[in-house]
């Protein structure tokens, strides 16, 4: 497998922390790696369904880095998680710029989903506090649902619950009371709040963007994007 070069040391500390990040999201995740041009596109799904019947939100975490020549144009790789950690790390110990793909690939049944690439209608937007609100909100529900002797199924069909709410009526349940501001014209499900803040997408005085395409919705901030279809 080829080596991807990055422009600076910065871009390279950038994806190495969203990957952090995504693994503690799902610690036996993967991220789909795919060039187009010189952009290096980075792909997670913090919540997917597993099979059938399966109602957990589909939410796609993408992080796009620049790269310093188109060469690798068209590659498309979906890897663990922990192996790109392992080469982070040799890459900060050795001051290099470039990361060897990992050549163990892995089936992810989101990575074969493909979101569309347009037009994105925009929809309005979204005050970051009110998306951590019902972040924090979800994750308070779903710890406070799952002791320890709680079983798998259990637990998984609290956080499809939670998760499949949407995001105003988890915020607004968090606050006690209704959500100030204007809404967009599709209300996302709390699933995309949950990437937004795990994925540290969400910036302190800038707002989320909302865009749709067909059943498709892109929330997007100054620092990552997350895809996530609606119910209509």
């Amino acid at each position: 497998m080829p080596d991807l070069r990055l422009t600076d040391a910065h871009d390279l500390r950038d994806w190495e922390v969203f990957t952090q990040r995504a693994q503690r999201l799902d610690p036996d995740g993967a991220m789909r790696l795919t060039v187009h041009g010189a952009r290096l596109v980075l792909t997670v799904s913090p919540l997917y369904p597993h099979g059938l019947g399966d109602t957990t939100p589909l939410t796609l975490g993408m992080r796009i880095v620049p790269l310093p020549a188109s060469d690798l144009d068209g590659l498309d790789a979906v890897v663990p998680l922990a192996a790109l950690t392992d080469r982070f790390a040799r890459a900060r110990a050795q001051g290099l710029l470039h990361v060897p793909v990992p050549p163990q690939e892995v089936h992810a049944a989101w990575a074969g989903i493909a979101p569309p690439r347009g037009p994105w209608e925009p929809l309005g937007s979204l005050d970051a506090g009110i998306v951590v609100r019902a972040a924090e909100a979800g994750i308070a529900e779903v710890a406070a649902g799952s002791p320890e002797a709680a079983g798998g199924p259990a637990v998984s069909a609290l956080r499809r619950r939670v998760w499949s709410r949407s995001l105003h009526e988890a915020a607004g349940t968090a606050a006690s009371g209704p959500v100030p501001g204007e809404r967009p014209t599709v209300d996302p499900d709390s699933g995309a709040a949950f990437a937004l803040h795990g994925l540290g997408f969400l910036v302190e005085g800038a707002p989320v963007e909302v865009r749709g395409c067909g059943t498709w919705l892109r929330l997007s901030t100054p620092v990552g994007h997350v895809l996530t279809r609606h119910r209509g």
